[in-house]
């Protein structure tokens, strides 16, 4: 078989990383209304419930068996997936969709601290630099003059330290079977969902179209796909890459929102776009290699 190398499979692993922000970008247009009808926990649950049945063939792979430490990376990522998605859910319901997209989208620079503080790794100026320009076209996407600091930014907040925990914890069991690993971490956030559904909330007493349209995209395209495709790129990918790909969602949202909900394209809008593209393009030029110094002769 031909090998891919290292290069080539980095470039593929920022395409799919890429496309998952695209996946989750499209999930703003969908989502717009899912949450007045079925609630926060019942939609995450069935969801990662599409997502699991989606890969539980991986479970059953001769070549590939069950192990410890695979079902400990389900456990954990599904945890940290099921508490980022929830808190985040849940901080739209008391603030604003542009603060809630922005507020989430700091795990673009915690991410390469989280990696710092855990493992000793350091992130480059460039890294941080992205990330801060990253940060800033967001701003301008998401923000329209809204004011005032709530119960929902503060949970937005702890949306986005989880997000970053959650990818961290991804890198850290890149060692396994990514099929596998995803496939559990759908699992247990779909069990930890259905509890907090069952102990909270009131399970939706009918679905429309519109619902299982909803549901599917969400099962399907945001789940199964995008975050298949998540993992896959964060084991070929650094993290403080990943999280750079896939915050682009706010940009993606934007131009959806623009083609399928006939929103208007602004100025401001077209400067976070160029932004965000910029904050990509410069994450990915070529580190500049310093000539070794010439000898002097004596």
């Amino acid at each position: 078989m031909m090998q891919i190398s290292e290069k080539a499979r980095r470039r593929l692993a920022n395409c799919m990383l890429l496309f998952t922000g695209a996946l989750w970008g499209g999930g703003f247009v969908v989502m717009k209304n899912a949450l007045d009808a079925i609630p926060v926990n019942y939609l995450l649950a069935m969801r990662f419930s599409i997502g699991a049945l989606g890969l539980c063939y991986t479970l059953f792979s001769k070549t590939h068996p069950l192990n410890k430490r695979v079902l400990l990376g389900g456990v954990a990522t599904g945890f940290f997936m099921y508490a980022a998605f929830a808190t985040q859910t849940y901080g739209l319901m008391f603030t604003t969709a542009g603060k809630n997209a922005l507020i989430t989208a700091v795990y673009v620079v915690l991410v390469p601290l989280v990696l710092w503080a855990w493992r000793g790794v350091k992130p480059t100026r460039r890294i941080m630099g992205s990330a801060a320009i990253m940060l800033a076209g967001v701003a301008l996407l998401s923000l329209q003059g809204e004011g005032g600091v709530n119960i929902g930014d503060f949970l937005t907040f702890l949306c986005g330290i989880l997000y970053a925990v959650h990818i961290c914890v991804v890198d850290a069991f890149a060692d396994q079977d990514v099929m596998q690993l995803t496939c559990l971490q759908f699992t247990f956030a779909a069990l930890f969902a259905w509890m907090g559904g069952l102990a909270f909330e009131t399970f939706p007493a009918a679905f429309t179209l519109d619902m299982v349209g909803a549901l599917a995209y969400c099962g399907i395209c945001a789940t199964l796909l995008a975050l298949t495709m998540m993992n896959i790129g964060i084991k070929y990918a650094t993290p403080a890459y990943a999280s750079l790909f896939m915050s682009t969602e706010s940009a993606f949202g934007c131009l959806f929102g623009v083609i399928f909900l006939g929103e208007a394209f602004t100025g401001r809008m077209a400067v976070g776009c160029l932004l965000i593209l910029g904050a990509l393009v410069l994450s990915q030029l070529p580190q500049r290699r310093h000539a070794p110094a010439p000898s002097q002769s004596q």
